[in-house]
């Protein structure tokens, strides 16, 4: 994800056309199979990435297209031509670069399409060094700052199965590649991290999906809570909002920063998206009615419905990315098999951008 975009106004007319243009659009079939990231670049297209190994990328008037990808054989070259192994989170640079974490390789893409490997090799392991020793092992989400470090999600390797476990991998401008630490107590482990975001101020934000808040990590390191109740007890994971001492989040998921400073992050389990600004955390966007019965930790019934924001209805929203406008995009329903791409625009309305759905006559996934 990008963090340069403001939260300013937008014509609201803008935003519906652009749905209009993508219903009339032809069908893309099989193009954002469970979506994973999103990314907007500087002339407003947005990119989004699947598990279908497909980087789509969507016009600012709603047009799908594929842009990189198609075939799980993992090879460099040009648009369609190039594949990916295993694709998950996206950022973009200024210069609109694009890097993608894609198994236990980091690959860029540049805004003309071609697909070439950065870091990482086909074999997994878990080693720091330079971009041409660095290894690992299962990399899902991404960011980049201001001076075109990277950060990224690594899972930990473990001979005892899948732990939950993951680190935080840190590629700098300059190719090297170091696992973060958490101070005197050796490497930080996150359990079940989701979104990354950086400020422009150079601080790491870190969505803890299972430890129901998100840190913040300095440039020189210091860990601390930004929001939530970090791992306070394992049922502790029930909403609240208020100051951002006492608030409680059950599971950010999706994270994007605007200009000014302003956090945002996706709720995959309350269906809402949430504004953490002056210390306070609110919900911005959706609603649902909360049910206990099925977890003790509180959930919120799903929906899909556009309108006004605190009205408008989400269905496990996840990576979220500003374009310049400061129009927040999102990927929403993926969950479902389903990608369904909607904003919230700055005037407070949530609309569909473009959806895709499985179809059961056609056993293919079609845009609409």
């Amino acid at each position: 994800m990008k963090n340069t975009p403001s939260f300013g106004l937008a014509p609201l007319a803008l935003v519906f056309a652009t749905v209009t243009l993508c219903a009339q659009t032809p069908k893309l079939n099989n193009a954002f199979n469970a979506s994973f990231g999103i990314a907007v670049d500087s002339k407003g297209y947005t990119f989004v990435t699947g598990r279908n190994n497909k980087v789509i990328r969507i016009t600012p008037q709603g047009i799908a297209e594929l842009f990189a990808g198609g075939g799980r054989n993992g090879r460099d070259g040009q648009g369609n031509e190039a594949g990916f192994s295993h694709l998950a989170g996206i950022a973009i640079d200024s210069s609109d670069n694009m890097y993608v974490a894609d198994g236990t390789r980091i690959r860029t893409i540049t805004p003309g399409g071609s697909v070439s490997n950065l870091v990482g090799t086909t074999i997994a392991d878990s080693k720091d060094g330079s971009l041409s020793t660095a290894a690992f092992v299962n990399l899902e989400n991404i960011a980049i700052d201001n001076t075109g470090t990277l950060y990224v999600t690594d899972k930990e390797p473990s001979t005892k199965g899948s732990t939950g476990d993951y680190f935080i991998r840190k590629i700098t401008a300059q190719g090297i590649v170091t696992t973060m630490k958490n101070g005197n107590e050796g490497v930080l482990r996150i359990h079940y991290p989701k979104g990354l975001a950086c400020d422009k101020d150079g601080n790491l934000y870190v969505c803890c999906n299972a430890g129901h808040c998100v840190r913040r990590i300095s440039p020189g390191g210091s860990i601390t809570t930004a929001a939530g109740q970090c791992d306070k007890t394992i049922l502790n994971s029930v909403y609240k909002e208020g100051p951002v001492a006492t608030a409680v989040l059950t599971t950010p998921s999706g994270i994007a920063i605007a200009r000014n400073g302003d956090m945002y992050i996706s709720d995959s389990r309350l269906h809402r998206i949430i504004k953490i600004a002056n210390n306070e955390v609110v919900t911005v966007a959706g609603t649902g009615t909360f049910n206990f019965s099925g977890n003790p930790a509180g959930a919120a019934e799903p929906g899909y419905a556009d309108g006004k924001a605190l009205s408008a209805r989400f269905d496990a929203p996840d990576a979220m990315a500003f374009d310049s406008k400061g129009n927040l995009f999102i990927v929403d329903r993926s969950n479902s098999n389903n990608s369904y791409i909607r904003t919230l625009s700055p005037d407070g309305m949530v609309t569909t951008f473009c959806k895709h759905e499985w179809n059961p006559i056609t056993q293919q996934y079609e845009g609409r």
